[in-house]
């Protein structure tokens, strides 16, 4: 992995990390070891079993947003071959609220556009780019260290 790709990746991750704890999750480690499963990054997320969908949602394409802001590059996240692990994620657990495959292809992409907003913001932006930061600097992270930066600069 090239030093771009390695910081897309962290990136990426970050996002997933940030919305993960917004959301009431705890991110059991998330990881840029482009060794591990054959992923460029990973994200060990446990939910409560209290946890919404949209929460959910919402974390998954996380990454992919983040991935997109960071490249100036408002891509579609269903398009992009380094998601589809995502989008596929995220295609399920929308598919199981949707009636159809069009209300569902609506449902992620009114999310994606809607993260996309948000994370463009300045303290989301902070946030994921000091996870980023730290993911950089240790390949691997904890929950704690995640939550650290999301109340620095987002509670």
């Amino acid at each position: 992995m090239d030093d771009e790709e390695l910081v897309r990746t962290a990136y990426h991750e970050a996002g997933h990390c940030v919305i993960a704890v917004l959301r009431g999750a705890t991110v059991t480690r998330a990881s840029i070891d482009p060794e591990e499963h054959n992923y460029l990054g990973l994200v060990d997320i446990e939910w409560p079993t209290s946890s919404k969908c949209e929460d959910r949602i919402c974390s998954i394409l996380a990454g992919p947003v983040a991935e997109m802001i960071y490249r100036s590059e408002p891509l579609h996240p269903g398009l992009v071959q380094e998601w589809a692990k995502d989008w596929k994620q995220a295609w399920a657990l929308a598919r199981s609220k949707a009636k159809d495959d069009v209300s569902c292809l609506a449902m992620l992409e009114r999310t994606s556009s809607q993260l996309y907003q948000t994370l463009s913001g300045d303290s989301y932006w902070s946030a994921i780019a000091a996870v980023q930061d730290l993911l950089m600097a240790h390949d691997e992270i904890e929950h704690e260290q995640i939550a650290y930066e999301v109340e620095v600069w987002l509670r």
